[in-house]
């Protein structure tokens, strides 16, 4: 592959137009395919995404190896890898996201998911005395009528003998559990409606699920269309011609472990620890008690969901013991310079809030540390990253990624930036019912490229 044939084209379109990244317009940002089947949090812009892998694959020897996502999220890069008939491997810690990627890059006979559709609505409309479904805190989080509405659409789904199209119907089911719940919409954390909202519930459950399922069985059908056209569906109809391989798991034990390298990596990861920015664990912790766990992955650990924090727990940055913290600080401030500036400029104006920051980098420096092993020599790298705000400062989070990665022979080759137009993201990072603490979210993503600069002798 040419490095600077690659660097070049990316400058290019950077700079035939400022704006050239935004996705301005409706059809630019609109989610196409099975990118909407469920809203998830910080979601990428597939048209994006798509652009900047066909820029890559230009420059790509054939044959090419496997696609990697560590942070696989909704499946985004996934499904767009499948676009290009790639062999794609995603990895998440929270069992949604996993969900998510598996509904989406499943290959299903288009014939039987219309007639297995057309069965639950049938089941779900001629559902009778169905007990409601339960678990611990659910009549805070629901009206009376949400639980009898989504019990019977979640007694109908269990009754399907065939899992992969009970994934299908739980993905639908997950997006109208979220809207008829009583958390508030302007933040990914759940905090609850205020009692007048929720005296004034009156959206029918069973009515938005059959429409939301009706449009994501069409656009199922439009992306296995595409799929065929394009050569990668097999001649059963049934299998994608590339291999798909979804794993539910830390991405930093699973890398450990495996024996495969990667030629190619687009991600996108957290921007810091859940509990201060984006909550995914909690976002996705009621929609998952409704269903059966064990239909998203047999490893799923159900502890998990506990409480509404155990998935946010777990992930990069999630504990920030004092053993912790006071072990890694010396070590991750010696690896990169912008961050142990940030570190001594939020330690004298907000002290509390420097462990959490400290906690996630170092995470993510051994997630760094982790990935460069199982990049093949000469490995194209694409990671999407914002620069979220710790006690008022902006924490320069793209400054920091060039820095630690020349710990680990990653070369930047180029990197621009984009304003976020139609991403998904809170209106608010955590609602405290003060419009005065209220502060604004990020407005820009940053883009770097990187290539693997030196041969993996692992």
């Amino acid at each position: 592959m040419s490095n600077v044939g690659l660097a070049e084209k990316f400058n290019n379109l950077t700079l035939e137009s400022e704006d050239h990244w935004d996705y301005r317009g409706t059809n630019n940002s609109e989610r196409d395919y099975v990118h909407g089947f469920c809203t998830y949090p910080a979601m990428m812009v597939p048209k994006m995404q798509r652009e900047m892998l066909q820029v890559c694959l230009s420059e790509m020897p054939i044959p090419r190896s496997q696609l990697l996502d560590p942070f696989a999220g909704s499946g985004t890069i996934l499904v767009e890898g499948m676009l290009q008939g790639l062999d794609v491997v995603g990895i998440d810690i929270n069992p949604l996201a996993v969900l998510l990627c598996k509904v989406k890059t499943t290959i299903i006979n288009v014939e039987m998911l219309k007639q297995h559709t057309a069965q639950l609505v049938t089941n779900i409309e001629q559902a009778n005395n169905i007990p409601d479904y339960q678990f611990k805190g659910i009549e805070k989080w629901f009206t009376a009528q949400a639980i009898s509405d989504l019990s019977k659409i979640r007694t109908a789904i269990t009754q399907d003998e065939n899992i992969e199209i009970r994934r299908f119907f739980w993905a639908t089911f997950c997006e109208i559990v979220r809207m008829v719940s009583n958390s508030r919409d302007c933040t990914y954390k759940l905090h609850i409606k205020d009692a007048k909202d929720i005296k004034t519930y009156d959206k029918d459950a069973i009515a938005l699920f059959k429409e939301t399922l009706t449009f994501n069985v069409s656009k199922y059908n439009e992306f296995y269309s595409v799929l065929k056209q394009r050569g990668h569906i097999k001649r059963d109809g049934i299998s994608y011609k590339g291999s798909v391989k979804v794993i539910l798991s830390d991405c930093i034990v699973y890398l450990q472990h495996t024996k495969k390298k990667f030629d190619l990596i687009f991600t996108s990861p957290p921007y810091g620890d859940n509990h201060t920015t984006v909550s995914y664990g909690q976002y996705s912790v009621i929609p998952l008690r409704w269903i059966n766990s064990k239909d998203i992955d047999e490893s799923i650990n159900e502890n998990l969901l506990d409480t509404l924090y155990e998935i946010d727990n777990i992930s990069l940055g999630g504990m920030s013991s004092n053993m912790y913290i006071t072990r890694n600080k010396k070590n991750i401030v010696k690896k990169t310079e912008t961050l142990k500036e940030q570190i001594t400029t939020i330690t004298e104006i907000a002290p509390k809030q420097v462990n959490k920051l400290i906690s996630f980098y170092s995470d993510f420096d051994s997630f760094l540390s982790t990935i460069s092993k199982k990049m093949k020599p000469t490995s194209v790298s694409v990671w999407t990253l914002g620069n979220r705000k710790v006690a008022k400062q902006e924490i320069y989070m793209n400054k920091i990624m060039i820095e630690l990665g020349t710990r680990y022979n990653l070369s930047l080759l180029t990197s621009f930036t984009r304003k976020i137009l139609n991403k998904r993201m809170p209106k608010i990072n955590a609602y405290t019912g003060d419009e005065k603490d209220i502060q604004g979210t990020m407005t820009r993503e940053h883009i770097l490229i990187f290539v693997r600069s030196d041969p993996v002798n692992e």
